[in-house]
């Protein structure tokens, strides 16, 4: 994951690009204001003269690139079909490695989301940050489930079509929130543990999935 903050337009900018900086080498439990000072380039007391502390600092840290997620979205800067988009979004968060992309989150980062998402337990602020993070993501995935189902319509044979029909349809919210609490378990199980074994065999759990839920899907609104 290259440095969203290698050209920061501000002060603000540089202090937070210094808190994602430090945030991925020591992470949460690990990180000080005195550290995000090692990474800042100006006079480290401009962190204190900005923010009270670390949590205020990562929670703003965290609306800035959700921010500029939203921006990223509505800009059509995702540039992959419906279906790859949800691929790319659970490789990311099942797998982060395995992610060749300079925009993709990394291990490390993925690593500090899962130890911030934990401060949410006991903290408002972090907690409205992911109950807002949750709304985006899932709007993210709704779209991208209810354009995969219509790119399905549009390939699959009359014979498929009358079998779907035939069956129960889904709405596209409900596969996406299916597909985001999948996720959200799999971050947590990738970052807390050593073991990969069970990466391969979760991806191809979600493809069976989307193969019998995305015919069922009405893609033009909710079922």
């Amino acid at each position: 994951m290259d440095d969203p903050f290698a050209e920061p337009a501000d002060t603000r900018e540089a202090i937070l690009g210094a808190a994602f900086r430090a945030l991925c080498a020591h992470g949460y439990a690990d990180l000080t204001i005195s550290r995000i000072g090692e990474e800042f380039d100006k006079s480290p007391s401009l962190v204190y003269h900005h923010y009270d502390g670390k949590d205020e600092l990562l929670v703003d840290l965290l609306e800035f690139l959700l921010d500029g997620f939203e921006a990223s979205i509505s800009s059509g800067a995702f540039d992959l079909s419906p279906r790859d988009r949800i691929d790319a979004y659970i490789s990311a968060t099942l797998d982060p490695e395995s992610v060749d992309d300079a925009h993709a989150p990394d291990g490390r980062f993925m690593t500090a989301i899962v130890e911030l998402r934990a401060q949410a337990a006991t903290d408002d602020a972090y907690r409205d940050h992911f109950d807002r993070s949750d709304r985006v993501f899932g709007a993210f995935l709704e779209a991208a489930v209810r354009d995969a189902a219509t790119d399905r319509e549009a390939t699959e044979s009359l014979d498929a079509t009358a079998d779907r029909e035939a069956t129960e349809s889904l709405d596209a919210e409900e596969v996406a929130a299916t597909l985001q609490t999948f996720a959200t378990g799999g971050m947590l199980r990738w970052a807390t543990t050593a073991d990969r074994d069970w990466v391969a065999p979760s991806r191809a759990g979600i493809d069976r999935y989307l193969q019998t839920a995305l015919p069922r899907v009405e893609s033009g609104g909710s079922a």
